[in-house]
């Protein structure tokens, strides 16, 4: 049989099959999107790290920046130390006179007893107390405390100092010092050096040995490069400490 449609009929199937076929299009869109969202691979970017290490110029700059806070400190408490000092020693001598005034003091006879007859200029000379003698001594007192003091204060201001040049060199041999691949943990190689009061480097020796050549050679090399170190200019302290002194080289750090 032959089926007769209306015009609206046909109208009306067409648009469903439009309507069915969008909206089979728009899921199958969908899908691929997800699809393709899946699929996707992302790759994460690690951060890189570098290590930096400062080394200062001025091996004085740091430590005296550190010790600005610390300086104002020690000078108050020197200062109220040399007072309680001078108090001391003042009362000290206030005590002694005091002393030296009691022996001369003539002590009462007892009764029926006359003392004996003293000569008139031994006992002046037992009466007198003399001031100024006292005043010497206490003065002499109070100069060798003040010098104990400033001779204590002096040693750990001087060991400060040494201490600074000492960071010096030894930043200037680590910066110089090139670690061979053949060095292993454990290894160590003792070096003595020889200055001249300009602070060149004069003499470079194994003292003992690592026991491997190439790390010997790498250190010996540290030193002979820095040619030339900054030494005090005092030369008592440059003939005891920087004359002669050794560097023990290790693969993990290096001390003087």
């Amino acid at each position: 049989a032959v089926m007769n449609l209306s015009s609206n009929e046909v109208t009306t199937y067409v648009t469903a099959i439009l309507f069915a076929l969008l909206v089979h299009g728009i899921v199958i869109g969908l899908m691929s999107l997800n699809w393709e969202e899946s699929t996707r691979s992302y790759t994460e970017l690690k951060p890189y790290y570098i290590e930096a290490a400062i080394v200062a110029e001025n091996p004085y700059k740091a430590k005296e920046e550190r010790a600005v806070d610390q300086e104002k400190s020690r000078r108050d408490k020197k200062l109220r130390e040399r007072r309680k000092t001078e108090a001391r020693l003042r009362q000290e001598q206030v005590n002694w006179a005091r002393q030296q005034q009691l022996k001369t003091e003539v002590m009462p006879a007892e009764p029926g007893v006359l003392p004996e007859p003293t000569p008139v200029v031994e006992k002046t000379r037992e009466t007198k107390v003399d001031p100024e003698s006292a005043r010497s001594e206490f003065a002499d007192e109070l100069a060798k405390a003040l010098t104990r003091e400033e001779n204590a204060r002096k040693a750990v201001t001087d060991d400060e100092k040494a201490m600074a040049y000492v960071a010096q060199i030894q930043r200037e041999i680590v910066q110089n010092w090139s670690r061979p691949p053949s060095a292993r943990n454990g290894m160590e190689a003792l070096l003595r050096v020889l200055l001249i009061p300009t602070g060149e480097v004069i003499d470079v020796k194994v003292e003992d040995s690592s026991g491997n050549g190439a790390f010997d050679r790498s250190a010996v090399l540290a030193v002979t490069k820095a040619r030339r170190f900054v030494v005090p200019t005092d030369s008592q302290r440059f003939e005891r400490d920087f004359r002669e002194f050794t560097v023990l080289f290790r693969p993990d750090d290096l001390r003087l």
